[in-house]
């Protein structure tokens, strides 16, 4: 296929050419293999749009074929055309009437065929939401602040930065969004926006800015990598800068942007790959809120274990304890069957329990939940002649792990087994 042609077939919509207005208030028009014909604004006293010329490819590199649609005749490279056909190449000057006063003028252009044929993923945006609210300008080296997440252009948000920051008492810098005022908490460059920001500039090329107004831009400019601002103070909650041994802490430690789950994304995580200190910003969860199961350890039976049933979390100690090991040395075991699938993972009660594995990162409640679980099939695996003499005799409540009186009913709680599968019941 010739470069000037198209193939007819699945490729009609594809742009092959376009008339790029010298008014740049008004958006280019692309012609379309699959459809030749011309609908776009003609006067400068209106903006309807008419059909007014056809645009065929030809045979020929960077040429094509006009004919006027109209009924007033337009103008090619200062010649009027009426109703014959007349060749154009990239380049030509095209008017959408018979007078260069009150007409609107364009330049045709071919797109080059290797352009046109590369497979980019179409993002379908408004460019009214890619515009920076400072200057009202398409973004340029987009910048996002947090935790608002609205972006604007890094010399733009430089130069607010200067203008509008506080220091409070202890040198703490605050600043508040432009566009909501919404503390700011960090900001930072947005690869993804920029290279959007720079697709709709190539699409829109009448959106662009002068070389100096860009020049200045890049001088107001200070954000060169990711910025952590001002402090997130918590009076009603202190929360330690270091991990203690006993894991009563850890409660202590949740992540104050984004909470505990582990379906969520964890900035402790990200901000300390960056390189920033959470002794510094309070803003910032401990490292330790969230890492590997692999990298976890234990001391002593969580509480919540056996549904914080006190009786079994002792006897399950007590079983622990005769076999000379440690809680953490149990675990370590139980985690080598549940890497080795060993274990029926129905009742975890973790997200995409299937696909986790010991280098799976979890947060402190999750981790908790696997330990529960796991010491469940460590109680349900082990022989009753192993069980402390007081829990040998126990018969097993009908509803097994699930029942809810013995969060209520002491008595029912002691004699009644309840580390075992439902037999009656919601199972």
């Amino acid at each position: 296929m010739e470069p000037g042609q198209c193939s007819g077939s699945k490729e009609d919509d594809v742009a092959w050419a376009k008339l790029v207005p010298a008014d740049s208030r008004y958006s280019e028009v692309y012609i379309r293999c699959g459809d030749a014909t011309v609908c776009s604004e003609v006067s400068s006293s209106s903006a309807e749009k008419f059909t007014w010329c056809e645009i065929t490819p030809s045979s020929e590199k960077d040429s094509a074929t006009i004919r006027n649609l109209s009924s007033n005749g337009i103008i090619v490279d200062g010649n009027i055309v009426e109703e014959e056909a007349v060749d154009i190449k990239s380049g030509t000057e095209v008017i959408s009437g018979p007078d260069k006063e009150g007409y609107l003028c364009y330049t045709f252009k071919v797109i080059p065929f290797e352009i046109r044929n590369k497979k980019n993923v179409q993002i379908v945006l408004d460019v009214e939401h890619a515009k920076c609210s400072i200057c009202l300008n398409i973004w340029h080296d987009v910048v996002t602040v947090a935790p608002c997440l609205h972006n604007f252009c890094n010399g733009c948000f430089s130069e607010w930065l200067r203008r509008s920051s506080t220091r409070s008492r202890d040198n703490v810098q605050n600043v508040v969004c432009p566009q909501c005022r919404a503390n700011v908490h960090s900001v930072g460059k947005n690869h993804f926006l920029r290279n959007i920001e720079e697709a709709i500039l190539q699409t829109h090329s009448s959106l662009k800015r002068s070389d100096e107004e860009i020049a200045l831009l890049d001088t107001y400019a200070s954000i060169k990598s990711n910025l952590v601002l001002g402090r997130q103070k918590n009076p009603s909650r202190k929360r330690p800068l270091s991990l203690s041994s006993d894991e009563s802490n850890i409660t202590d430690l949740p992540c104050p942007q984004c909470g505990l789950g582990c379906d969520r994304a964890f900035c402790a995580a990200y901000w300390c790959s960056q390189g920033v200190d959470s002794s510094e910003f309070d803003l910032i969860c401990h490292r330790d809120t969230f890492k590997p199961i692999s990298e976890r350890t234990i001391s002593r039976i969580p509480d919540l274990v056996h549904q914080n049933n006190p009786y079994e979390r002792d006897i399950t100690e007590r079983c622990i304890q005769q076999t000379g090991k440690t809680p953490q040395a149990v675990i370590s075991e139980w985690i080598t069957k549940f890497d080795n699938k060993q274990i029926d993972r129905s009742r975890l009660q973790i997200n995409h329990g299937e696909t986790i594995t010991s280098q799976t990162h979890l947060c402190y409640d999750c981790y908790n939940k696997l330990v529960d679980y796991l010491l469940y099939w460590f109680r349900v695996s082990l022989p009753s002649n192993l069980l402390p003499p007081d829990a040998v005799n126990r018969e097993n409540c009908w509803y097994g792990y699930v029942c809810r009186t013995q969060h209520h009913n002491v008595e029912h709680a002691r004699k009644r087994n309840h580390v075992c599968r439902p037999t009656r019941g919601n199972t």
